[in-house]
C-alpha cells in the first residue's frame, strides 16, 4: 500500500454519510458529519468512524436511546476516499466530542 499523509489514524475529520439506513444514490447529496479516521486502506481510502448521535447503536445493532452513557455507544464505519473526507468545518457539540473520545 502506498501510504498518504494526508489523514493520520485518530484525525478529527468530517465525512458525508447518509442518516437513512439505505445508501442513496448520490453521496454529493449526504451531510458531512463528524468521524475520526481509524486508518487508511489503500491509496486514496481511508476507514473512518461516523460520531452522530443519531447513528448511534447498542452492540447488537439496536438503536441507542438519549442519555445512553458513552461508553455504551456504537458507531457506523465507512470506507471513503478523499473527496468524501474534509477538515472538520463546524465545532461539534459538547455530547459529539464525549462520543468521539
Amino acid at each position: 500500500m502506498n501510504e498518504d499523509s494526508t489523514w493520520g489514524d485518530g484525525h478529527a475529520v468530517e465525512v458525508r454519510y447518509p442518516l437513512a439506513n439505505v445508501e442513496i444514490p448520490g453521496r454529493e447529496t449526504w451531510p458531512w458529519l463528524p468521524g475520526e479516521i481509524l486508518l487508511q486502506c489503500g491509496p486514496d481510502e481511508w476507514e473512518v468512524a461516523v460520531y452522530d448521535k443519531r447513528l448511534a447503536q447498542f452492540e447488537d445493532g439496536s438503536r441507542a436511546p438519549a442519555g445512553t452513557p458513552a461508553g455504551d455507544l456504537r458507531y457506523p464505519t465507512c470506507y471513503r476516499d478523499s473527496s468524501e473526507i474534509r477538515e472538520p468545518q463546524r465545532v461539534a457539540e459538547p455530547e459529539q466530542l464525549e462520543a468521539g473520545q
